[in-house]
């Protein structure tokens, strides 16, 4: 899947690793977990197959490695976009370590409230970026992507309130059930 997030960010502009990486993180990242150290093998990857350049430019004494997609690499992107929606398993290990909560013997609540408060940053983060993004003049030849990638946004900023309240009501719950 990472190949993939490389091939559709590189549809905006050529980018170096410290550019990709930055991109996911602000975009991808609040969906689909890349990690940073597997950027570069998947760059190499796309580029023994074609599916990217690397050109390297001077920037004072330091040399910088700039990746653009090749029009084999825009034609698999496409045919990959194209291709009808799947269902998707949810994958949350906060969810399968609160299925096995119950082999704890102390009290969880703890637990399950920093966990509320790292969600609560996180929506914090999105719903940031959302009003920046809103706010940004976008030309009209990008106004179709950005639309989805907003609304990828708001998916990614309900689903993260959601969990909040879910795992607030799942907290008061547990305290009702199992009082200290």
């Amino acid at each position: 899947m990472q190949d993939k997030i490389i091939l559709g960010l590189l549809s905006f502009s050529e980018l170096s690793l410290y550019d990709l990486r930055k991109a996911m993180e602000q975009s991808t990242a609040f969906f689909y977990n890349a990690s940073t150290g597997s950027i570069h093998p998947a760059l190499k990857k796309l580029e023994k197959n074609g599916w990217v350049t690397v050109r390297t430019v001077s920037q004072g004494k330091r040399e910088k490695k700039l990746y653009a997609r090749t029009e084999a690499g825009a034609q698999t992107f496409q045919a990959w976009i194209s291709e009808p929606l799947k269902l998707s398993t949810i994958k949350d290990e906060a969810i399968l370590r609160l299925f096995f909560l119950g082999h704890q013997p102390q009290d969880v609540s703890t637990q399950l409230q920093d966990y509320i408060e790292e969600l609560t940053r996180q929506a914090s983060v999105m719903a940031n970026l959302q009003t920046r993004l809103e706010q940004e003049t976008v030309p009209e030849a990008w106004q179709h992507q950005a639309w989805f990638q907003l609304r990828t946004l708001k998916f990614g900023l309900d689903y993260t309130r959601f969990c909040i309240g879910w795992m607030q009501e799942t907290l008061d719950d547990y305290q009702a059930h199992f009082p200290i």
